[in-house]
């Protein structure tokens, strides 16, 4: 008989004799361990950004709470907006615990784009955590303004922005200028680094960073005057209500900067489109992915040590310093997210495609 039945069989007879299938499940995970093999972490970005920066705090923290106490190395591989490593990753990975890859924005963004370049199927990975990080918008002091409510004197402004490419991260925020109705203008080409450069220098004067680049390069500028935040994205509590981001409880919410810009609440295709990539740019902005058919073993091994991880005081202490305190996601409430993050009905992918090509000639 092989392993796989013997197991299925044990669990069987756990169940009805009474036994829960949260308590199987757990004992099911307690029996797979790592001792002696090396944990390989995929990191589809160059070093030193925030994916980078994230995936090594992960791989750092969950190592010690592994079954079998196993190496952990952190590989990068960058290449076509993570589209390479990732497509690599889903495609040769071995799903025997290990192999883990780390995920941002970019990455579901592509996959929501449908990318040409995309041959990785993001529903079929299993996350071991999913960490949401949040988005503030700042304007340069020149435009004049302190505020959400006077954002309508600048509507007919021509302002600068920077951004990688049109169909990168960047989108988000692209959609949320025009459903505003400011009159911006992206430089392409730009990182997110480069951003920050051409923001100080004045060469932009609206850009957008998470809590990490906030407390980091912007908040400098912000206490020198040359940088005033605006708004945020929000954040979606544990009743699904958008509520103010906790990183920056005093500034409002996109949804309720629109309903001030433009008298109404935000609605119709680009708002739809919006709040699907909402959930992939905030709620589920990072995360640590299992490969496709992991075995339910082997994600509870790792659903386990995600739980003891975000127990360990120096974890809470050093991803509260990275990404401002935002809970750490696992097991089925990390899936549920996750999945929500993914979804992106035909109307909306369709009003986007569309309106790419329409704003920035850019074909899907």
């Amino acid at each position: 008989m092989t392993k796989s039945k013997t197991i299925g069989l044990a669990i069987a007879a756990m169940v009805s004799g009474g036994v829960s299938a949260t308590a199987v499940t757990a004992a099911y995970g307690q029996d797979f361990t790592l001792r002696g093999e090396r944990v390989e972490v995929v990191l589809p970005y160059s070093p030193g950004g925030s994916a980078d920066a994230y995936g090594r705090l992960i791989a750092k923290y969950l190592q010690p709470h592994l079954p079998g106490n196993p190496t952990v190395i952190v590989r990068n591989e960058p290449g076509a907006g993570a589209i390479a490593g990732t497509n690599n990753f889903d495609a040769n990975a071995d799903a025997d615990g290990t192999m883990l890859l780390v995920t941002s924005t970019s990455t579901q963004m592509n996959y929501l784009l449908q990318d040409s370049r995309v041959n990785y199927d993001l529903t079929q990975m299993t996350p071991v955590v999913v960490n949401p990080l949040g988005m503030m918008v700042y304007v340069r002091e020149e435009l004049g303004i302190e505020s959400a409510e006077e954002l309508p004197s600048i509507l007919d402004t021509p302002i600068r922005s920077g951004a990688h490419t049109p169909t990168s991260a960047d989108l988000v925020q692209l959609i949320e200028f025009h459903i505003l109705g400011l009159d911006v203008e992206p430089v392409f080409g730009l990182q997110r680094g480069d951003a920050k450069q051409a923001f100080e220098r004045g060469e932009i004067q609206i850009s957008y960073d998470n809590p990490l680049a906030y407390s980091t390069y912007v908040e400098p500028m912000v206490e020198a005057g040359i940088a005033k935040p605006i708004y945020t994205m929000g954040y979606v509590d544990a009743s699904g209500d958008h509520v103010v981001d906790p990183a920056f409880p005093d500034l409002p919410t996109f949804p309720e900067t629109v309903e001030t810009v433009t008298g109404e609440a935000p609605s119709g295709p680009a708002y739809d489109a919006w709040q699907t990539m909402f959930f992939s740019r905030v709620m589920a902005s990072k995360s640590v992915q299992l490969p496709r058919g992991t075995s339910p073993e082997i994600v509870e091994a790792y659903r386990q040590a995600a739980e003891a991880m975000t127990q360990d005081p120096a974890y809470i202490e050093a991803i509260e310093s990275l990404t401002g305190g935002y809970p750490t996601l696992y097991g089925q409430e990390a899936a549920d997210r996750w999945q929500q993050s993914l979804q992106f009905d035909s109307e909306s992918r369709e009003w986007l495609r569309n309106w790419l090509v329409e704003t920035y000639d850019v074909s899907l």
